[in-house]
Parts: C-alpha cells; sequence; structure tokens
C-alpha cells in the first residue's frame, strides 16, 4: 500500500505535467497552438487527445507510486503518442527508459516526439535521439540525429559535442573538422565549449598522424581563444593548464596555474599541478618551494609531505626524507607509496630496525603489498631475522599474483640472497639461476652463482666465466673483483688472484671488508707472505670476528 508521503510525491509529479502545458478540467487556460482551420483557439479533436494524453501520465504515477517501472513507462508512451508536441513530458519519458537501459522504447518515444507533422521542435530531443541510437548501437542514426539537432537555429553545444566524438571516434576527420570549425565560429563567447572543441581536435590529431600539426595547431588556437576570453572558473582553467600541457605547451599551462595559484588556499589544485609540472621538467627547488606554499594552504593534505619526502629522497638525504614521509603517513597512513619510499629512506640510512617496524605498520593498515614485504625482507635480514626475512619475501611473491611483470630478475636475486643468507644454500642457487634465465647479463646474479661455485670449489671454470662476465660490466665492483680473485685462488692462481684481490681491497680502504680482508690474508698465506696474512686477518677479526678467522690467527685450538 503507497504511504501517504509517496501519494504526495505522485501529486508533485501530476501537478509539473500539468504545468508543462497539457490541458484537463483544472487548468484553466491551456496554451495556444494552432488548430486546422488556423485559428489559434485549440480543436475539440486537439483538447480531446491532449485528455487521453494526461489521462496515460495519471495512470502512469500511479504505476509510479506502485513500483510498477513497467507500467509506468507503458502508460507514458502513450502519452507521449498523443501529445507529441509537449518536449517535456517527450523528455521525462525518455530520461526514465535511459535510466532503465530500455533504449528500444527510450528510441521510440524520441522518434514519435521529434518527427511528424505535431513535433516538438527541440533540439536537446534531437540530442537525446542521438545518445539513445549510440546506446543501442545505431552510430550512423546518432550521427543524423545529432546533425539534425544543430539545423540551421540557436547551436546546442551538446549535440556538437556528442556529434564531434562520433565523428571522431569513427575516424571521419574531414567531418569532425568542418564541425568544429563551424561550432567554433558560432561560439565565441562559451569556454568550455572551446575547450571541448580543444580537446576533440587534439584527439582527431593522435589518431591520424599525418595531420597532427595542423590540427593540433587548430587546438592550440582554440585554447587561446579561451585564454582571451579571460575566464575566471577554476574549472575552466584546470583544463585550459591540462589541456596546454598535454599538446606540448608547458609554459602556457605553468603560466594559468601560477595564476591561479597566487589565490592560496583557495586553488589547492593548481598549486598540485605546478608541482607535477616542475617535478616532471627536474625543477626540484621550484617544486619544493610550491610545494611549501601548499602545505601552508592545506596543512591536513598528505600530498606535500610526501612530494617533498621524495624530493628529499632523490638527493639523497635520506633522514630528511624519513621525516617528510612519516608526517604524509600521519595524515594518511593508508598510503603504500609512502610506506615504501620511507623504508627505501630508513634502508638507506641503515636504519633497519625501524625499516622493519614500518613493514609491521603497513601490515596492520593497508592489503598485502609487493613493494613492502620486498623491502621488509631486505630490513629483516640485515637485521639477522632470516627466518621473517623469508617469509616476508614469500609474502612478496604471493603479493605480486596477477602483475607478473613484479617478478623479475632482480625479485628472483634478492630471494637467492635472503635463502642464502638463511642457510638454504641449493635453494639460493636455484633462485639465481632463475634470475639469469630472465636476465643472462645480469651482473649480480653472475657474481653470486660464481662466487657460491667458487666457494663450493665445484663448477670452477664456469664460475670463472660469470664472474668475468660480471667485472666486465662493473670493473671497479670491489665485491666482483674478490669473486674473481677467490675463483682463481679455488683454481690454483693465487699469484692472479692478488692482483684482483688487492685491487678489491683497495677499494674499500675507507670502509674495510672483512670478507675481502680475510680472501686477502689466505692469498698471502698460499704465496708464503706469513706477516703479511696475519696482518689482514687480524683487521678482517676486528670487523667481524669468526671462528675460522680466530683459528687462523691461532686464538683458538685447530
Amino acid at each position: 500500500m503507497p504511504t501517504r508521503a509517496a501519494w504526495r510525491w505522485g501529486g508533485g509529479l501530476l501537478a509539473l505535467w500539468l504545468a508543462s502545458g497539457c490541458t484537463g478540467p483544472r487548468q484553466p487556460s491551456p496554451p495556444k497552438i494552432a488548430s486546422p482551420s488556423g485559428t489559434s483557439r485549440a480543436s475539440d479533436a486537439e483538447l480531446d487527445r491532449r485528455a487521453r494524453a494526461l489521462a496515460a501520465y495519471g495512470a502512469g504515477i500511479i504505476r509510479e507510486i506502485n513500483e510498477d517501472g513497467p507500467g509506468l513507462v507503458d502508460y507514458w508512451t502513450r502519452a507521449v503518442a498523443e501529445d507529441p508536441a509537449n518536449a517535456a513530458l517527450a523528455r521525462e519519458v525518455a530520461r526514465r527508459c535511459l535510466s532503465r537501459r530500455d533504449f528500444p522504447k527510450a528510441i521510440d518515444v524520441l522518434e514519435k516526439a521529434t518527427r511528424g507533422p505535431r513535433a516538438a521542435p527541440d533540439p536537446g530531443l534531437w540530442s537525446m535521439l542521438g545518445f539513445a541510437y549510440v546506446q543501442a548501437g545505431r552510430t550512423n542514426d546518432a550521427i543524423g540525429a545529432y546533425r539534425q539537432g544543430l539545423g540551421d537555429g540557436p547551436e546546442h553545444l551538446t549535440s556538437y559535442a556528442s556529434l564531434g566524438r562520433l565523428l571522431v571516434d569513427g575516424g571521419r576527420v574531414e567531418e569532425a573538422e568542418a564541425l568544429l570549425a563551424k561550432a567554433s565560429s558560432q561560439q565565441r563567447t562559451n569556454s568550455i565549449f572551446h575547450l571541448d572543441v580543444a580537446e576533440l581536435l587534439a584527439q582527431l590529431s593522435i589518431r591520424n598522424p599525418s595531420l597532427r600539426g595542423r590540427l593540433a595547431t587548430k587546438a592550440l588556437a582554440e585554447l587561446d581563444l579561451v585564454e582571451g576570453l579571460q575566464a575566471k572558473e577554476p574549472v575552466v582553467l584546470l583544463r585550459l593548464a591540462d589541456q596546454n600541457q598535454a599538446l606540448g605547451r608547458t609554459n602556457v599551462a605553468e603560466r594559468v596555474l601560477a595564476q591561479m595559484a597566487e589565490a592560496g588556499a583557495r586553488n589547492p589544485m593548481a598549486a598540485a599541478k605546478l608541482v607535477e609540472i616542475y617535478l616532471r621538467s627536474g625543477r626540484l627547488d621550484d617544486a619544493t618551494r610550491q610545494l611549501e606554499a601548499l602545505r601552508k594552504a592545506a596543512p591536513a593534505n598528505p600530498m606535500p609531505p610526501y612530494y617533498l619526502g621524495a624530493i628529499a629522497l632523490d638527493r639523497r638525504r635520506f633522514d630528511e626524507a624519513a621525516e617528510w614521509l612519516e608526517k604524509s603517513l600521519l595524515l594518511d597512513p593508508t598510503q603504500e607509496t609512502a610506506h615504501a619510499d620511507l623504508m627505501t629512506a630508513l634502508l638507506s640510512s641503515r636504519r633497519f630496525k625501524e625499516a622493519a617496524d614500518v613493514l609491521q605498520k603497513g601490515r596492520l593498515r593497508m592489503k598485502p603489498s609487493f613493494r613492502l614485504e620486498f623491502l621488509g625482507s631486505m630490513a629483516l635480514g640485515r637485521l639477522k631475522r632470516h627466518a621473517e626475512s623469508l617469509d616476508a619475501m614469500a609474502r612478496a611473491e604471493k603479493a605480486a599474483e596477477g602483475d607478473p611483470r613484479l617478478i623479475d630478475h632482480r625479485f628472483h636475486f634478492q630471494y637467492a640472497v635472503t635463502l642464502e643468507q638463511a642457510g638454504r644454500s641449493e635453494e639460493s642457487l636455484e633462485r639465481a639461476q632463475k634470475a639469469l634465465a630472465w636476465k643472462p647479463d645480469f651482473a649480480p646474479a653472475l657474481n653470486f652463482l660464481g662466487y657460491s661455485w667458487a666457494d663450493k670449489g665445484v663448477r670452477l671454470a664456469e664460475a670463472r666465466d660469470m664472474i668475468e662476465r660480471a667485472v666486465a660490466v662493473e670493473p671497479e665492483n670491489s665485491a666482483y673483483l674478490d669473486s674473481l680473485g677467490w675463483v682463481l685462488f679455488r683454481m690454483g692462481k693465487p699469484a692472479e688472484a692478488l692482483l684482483h684481490i688487492r685491487k678489491a681491497a683497495e677499494i674499500l680502504k675507507d670502509e674495510p671488508d672483512a670478507t675481502v680482508l680475510e680472501h686477502l690474508g689466505d692469498v698471502l698465506d698460499a704465496l708464503g707472505q706469513a706477516k703479511e696474512a696475519r696482518a689482514a686477518w687480524e683487521r678482517a677479526e676486528k670487523i667481524e670476528s669468526s671462528p675460522t678467522l680466530r683459528r687462523k690467527l691461532g686464538l683458538t685450538a685447530p
């Protein structure tokens, strides 16, 4: 049973119908419509037809109150058939049909309203008919409807834009150009319309490379016209800037946005787009100034501190980057990218415990993330929490399901390192080989696999070849030089080995490495230079003590 409120609503719709031009016993002054005799008074037949239209409309209202959608449309369709000159009714019925995706019914209603001797002269109905044809897949009919709506009278902006898009989509370049030229000449003061024309011309230029120069020039002329109109509306200015930038006129986009940004907090979007321009062009100082201004204007916006952190990270100011990124996450703790960038900054600062803490917080605040788990695994590995590091790497691989681009040679290599640190040597070698299957010249994997074989004393010729290929890529990489020396030592060539390991130790003189120094001592000892060997082992033992080093130094029983 319909509620009292529903009846009141239905009565309101009926009142709107009566006000729209339909006659009936409660409407004292019916509109003047020419009768067949040429007089201004409607004929009895005309009044009777309108009465039937009103009855059908009222019946539709009752169906709507009772939630009978199909019944409503059926009765209202009859109303349009009885009184097609009533454009308001036709538009409302068509709108209902379109909202229900009943495109055939919408087309039927609109065809009755736009054709025949009693058709409603309303370009908006032709535009709706064009839209309905598009939805029904009748593109050519849609083009005809839109053209009919334009006619020779006042221009209908919706029809121009829709028809232009159909012609653009259909590759009908000459027709589209002619239409847009006509549109531009007849709508000299409408900024939004000229932006639409420019956008369509730009689309045409992209789809027709041979005409790109000419069409782009026309699009830019439309944008110049918009700028000349000196519009103040932010929506117009933002579109003007976006389209200039898309067409390569970044300087114009910057000028428009800078003028908007002078309004401060009222136009944060302009400031944000300026930041994007500055970042894309590498103008980090300009971006920083704009971000600082935007941060003051919109202190609750997490974007400015995020990008300030990203700029600091790019400049390798890792502690500053971490500070900004933490501020951004306070404002929006669900940002996956900010979490990952913060972990990168912390890892680069060797703040491994804090990076691992970020991983735990991120797991609580967002869905599984490949980047967070991958970076977290690296942090946990540096903390020697190897079981947790392996778990994070497995989580990263699972999070990457559905996006095979993430599982590449770099991922397999890092997985190999993680497995090796956890003591799962055979599995680590398998992962390293997967990395090389992806990228056969990937130097880190070549060195990793070659060194692993050399350290085990197996497949030494293959190991040497792999390591030499890695050294060829990075001749000054101390790890690769040490590996080359070590495989030569394992092959019984200590003199050749000494050259490479000594060079590696020289590269690392400011930050000596225990493994390189131990290898240096072993080679020197094999060459009979016992004093120099002991000195190298002692330096290694001070950096990172191990049972092996202590035995070599005679500090523990062999």
